[in-house]
């Protein structure tokens, strides 16, 4: 991967809009960042070292958790407490103390108005610099759904500042992608605290090794690095067809990958 990757940059095609290299994002000092996480892990999986490195450069951040993390009916009737405690315990972990929970049904999110106005209440409330929200191409029903809701919101509000989706079950056609080096020990440290969803899968190690590939994309860097890559969405591009370029620059790398 990372012959194709020089390749790329020597052919000079990381110029071209079809096939497009994540650039390194920087992040900012003293911004405002709100974040969406359909359940209570996928803040600290998707972009927690992100969270952490805005929370070092001294960043207002709040954390809004849309469903009450109650595993769709399958797991205990004590889940959602469960997974609350460890969320507060994850989120101190990365310096974050400003959070939120919707409660909305876990496995069954269904946008509606009143959801609708509760997002654009926090847009409006909080007027974040940065704006993360989950991949509306990923694996997962609630994940789609909310990211789809929340861009939808703040498209329609025209909100200041930037937009990106992050990744959990699936990987992105990435736009960009931030060196999280420096802070890779505390994101393992804060998806420690999620005991409950540790238990059926092993995140720790799918995290890690996304964010190791991910660390491939950083220019300059050798072996052992991470990053996590996101997905920058356009304010005036509509969502139909940001949701179509998406999915047509995917085809293309996987084909271009298979020559």
């Amino acid at each position: 991967m990372k012959q194709f990757i020089a390749k790329l940059q020597q052919a000079k095609i990381a110029r071209l809009d079809l096939c497009p290299l994540p650039a390194p994002l920087t992040p900012i000092e003293r911004g405002a960042v709100l974040v969406f996480a359909p359940h209570p892990d996928d803040e600290t999986l998707g972009c927690g070292g992100a969270l952490a490195l805005l929370q070092q450069k001294q960043c207002k951040i709040k954390v809004v958790f849309v469903t009450d993390g109650a595993g769709a009916g399958n797991l205990d009737a004590d889940a959602p407490a469960i997974r609350r405690k460890e969320a507060i315990a994850a989120l101190s972990v990365l310096g974050i103390d400003d959070i939120e929970f919707l409660d909305e049904p876990d496995g069954s999110f269904r946008n509606s108005s009143g959801f609708e106005k509760k997002v654009g209440q926090l847009l409006q409330q909080f007027q974040p610099d940065w704006l993360f929200v989950p991949s509306v191409l990923d694996y997962h029903r609630d994940h789609v759904a909310i990211g789809q809701a929340v861009l939808s919101c703040w498209q329609n509000r025209k909100m200041p500042g930037r937009a990106f989706i992050y990744e959990i079950w699936c990987p992105l056609p990435a736009t960009h992608v931030i060196d999280i080096g420096s802070v890779i020990d505390i994101k393992k440290q804060a998806i420690s605290c999620y005991a409950l969803p540790l238990a059926h899968c092993d995140y720790l190690s799918a995290s890690l090794g996304l964010a190791s590939y991910r660390g491939l994309y950083l220019p300059g860097k050798r072996d052992g690095n991470y990053a996590e890559a996101f997905t920058e969405v356009e304010k005036h591009a509509a969502f139909g067809g940001l949701l179509q370029k998406m999915l047509n620059l995917r085809l293309y790398l996987e084909n271009l990958l298979k020559r």
